[in-house]
């Protein structure tokens, strides 16, 4: 599959993302689905990420680069894991940045934020500036088929949190 990758970090963001062909991802785990990417929005987290504001923090031995940037994603459920029950292929979908596990304490009292066990898309694990993202079927809210991921792949970050707020 196609990916836009970093490879170095750049406080200046002199650096260009890569445009690369790299392995597809592929579900090991029973909740995992794989989410063809329709949309994904930039994130001025992302330009942070470039510029290394964190990388002392995300990436202390400089393990993760290259990898793939994108937090706000959205598209169509390509293929499901067995133990996904919530969503199908070809359903349209926005994902949540988080994937959480839904069994640790955190997720258990409803704080998925503070997952023992979270990722986070673009930060941590590779995220959805590419054809194809690996998430997890809690990250994900069916949207109606009448919805373009284009037009609400950036409100998978401030759309999704204000919501919960609000919630």
């Amino acid at each position: 599959m196609r990916a836009a990758r970093l490879h170095e970090y750049d406080e200046h963001l002199n650096v260009q993302l890569q445009l690369e062909d790299v392995p597809l991802p592929k579900i090991t785990k029973p909740g995992e689905v794989i989410v063809r990417i329709g949309a994904a929005g930039l994130c001025r987290t992302d330009l942070h990420i470039i510029e290394g504001v964190w990388k002392d923090i995300q990436d202390p031995q400089r393990t993760l680069l290259p990898y793939i940037l994108g937090h706000e994603n959205a598209g169509w459920v390509e293929e499901v894991g067995p133990g996904v029950t919530s969503v199908k292929v070809g359903d349209p979908v926005i994902c949540h940045p988080l994937r959480s596990c839904g069994v640790c304490l955190g997720c258990r009292r409803g704080e998925d934020m503070y997952c023992e066990h979270g990722s986070f898309p673009g930060l941590n694990c590779d995220g959805g500036f590419a054809e194809y993202m690996l998430t997890n079927e809690r990250a994900l809210i069916k949207l109606n088929p009448n919805v373009a991921p284009v037009d609400v792949a950036p409100l998978a970050d401030a759309g999704i949190t204000a919501y919960r707020v609000a919630k």
